[in-house]
């Protein structure tokens, strides 16, 4: 009686029978099956109709072999018309290649197989040991950073993330917006205001980015816009969002000089 299986024990038992070792992913199910990571699929034209089911499944023997050896990795097949959105997202909509890799890290970066016409079971298992090791670097989805970032809010686009809002010397404060959102376009005069009242404070950083045009860390997710973190110098990975409510000039300067972790000189009286 005292070897009776735990709840949490069945329960991983289900999670783990619950997906085959390589099964088909779909929009319908991605968001049922697929969600943990981290995950590899391939994308082609997946298809178990009588024509086409040999070559489905010629394929997809080639991924269980490195699946079976990669179990701590959940692997799937998909078929690149269901999911041309997300092959953009890694770059491979205009691959010309008839397989494309892509896989998420446990937390959700993207890192995809450098498109390889000669395909095969150990081309597969090279890019997923080195995705498994670090060997390989994220794709950041950016746009072009500014040539000119002198005004008083910082422009960061998502190759400029870790320069600008990870820099461990300065607090950041970071609004995630998008272009189309009212609240993001009533309080862009109040941030212009926010940067000048900081503009001499050399270790307080007002940014603003376009959330979304370029990809940001798990921790800066953007729930909804405007999307403000405060990144303190000494915490990165901790950012502390902004959710006082009111976003008046007076209470987005009470915010940052309540959480400074760098010393402030003496700001102009200009509230």
């Amino acid at each position: 009686m005292g070897n009776d299986p735990k709840s949490e024990d069945i329960q991983k038992f289900y999670e783990d029978k619950r997906i085959p070792l390589v099964g088909q992913m779909t929009s319908y199910d991605q968001q049922k099956k697929y969600t943990k990571r981290p995950l590899c699929v391939v994308y082609y034209d997946v298809d178990f109709g009588f024509e086409q089911r040999k070559a489905t499944q010629f394929w997809r023997q080639k991924v269980l072999e490195v699946a079976n050896d990669h179990r701590d990795i959940t692997f799937a097949i998909a078929s690149e018309s269901d999911f041309e959105n997300e092959l953009k997202e890694f770059g491979l909509d205009d691959s010309g290649e008839e397989i494309n890799v892509g896989c998420f890290d446990d937390k959700n970066r993207k890192y995809r197989m450098e498109p390889d016409d000669e395909f095969d079971e150990d081309s597969l298992r090279e890019f997923v040991e080195n995705f498994k090791n670090g060997n390989i670097e994220a794709i950041v989805k950016s746009q072009p950073a500014p040539k000119k970032n002198t005004g008083p809010v910082t422009v960061v686009v998502g190759n400029t993330f870790e320069e600008i809002v990870m820099d461990p010397k300065k607090d950041v404060l970071i609004e995630l917006y998008a272009p189309w959102c009212g609240h993001c376009k009533a309080l862009e005069p109040v941030y212009k205001k926010l940067g000048k009242h900081f503009k001499d404070q050399p270790n307080i950083v007002i940014a603003k980015m376009d959330a979304t045009a370029n990809d940001v860390p798990p921790e800066y997710a953007a729930e909804g816009f405007p999307t403000i973190y405060f990144a303190p110098a000494n915490n990165k990975r901790n950012p502390i969002k902004y959710d006082d409510g009111e976003r008046e000039l007076k209470d987005l300067v009470k915010f940052i000089e309540e959480k400074a972790t760098v010393s402030l000189t003496k700001a102009k009286e200009e509230l």
